[in-house]
């Protein structure tokens, strides 16, 4: 795959390999890849992200929320025990 980095993409990737991160632009744009993954796609993010969206969709009214007793419908009673 070939890619055309202009402006300040191409700055903070020459800086990174100037400084000593990485080898090479390659490798620079690998690294920069893995931590926008790392830090954006991780188990805890996303999780929070889904339970931010069911929050509003409950606020909007767009999702009910059942009580226990709505949840377990017959077996309620075993609430009561």
């Amino acid at each position: 795959m070939n890619v055309t980095i202009r402006g300040k993409t191409k700055e903070i990737l020459e800086d990174m390999v100037q400084m000593g991160y990485c080898n090479t632009l390659s490798e620079a744009i690998r690294l920069s890849i893995v931590y926008f993954g790392e830090t954006h796609f991780n188990e805890e993010a996303l999780v929070a992200a889904k339970l931010n969206r069911i929050d509003k969709e409950i606020a909007q009214g767009k999702r009910k929320v059942l009580t226990a007793e709505e949840a377990l419908g017959e077996h309620a009673k075993l609430l009561k025990s």
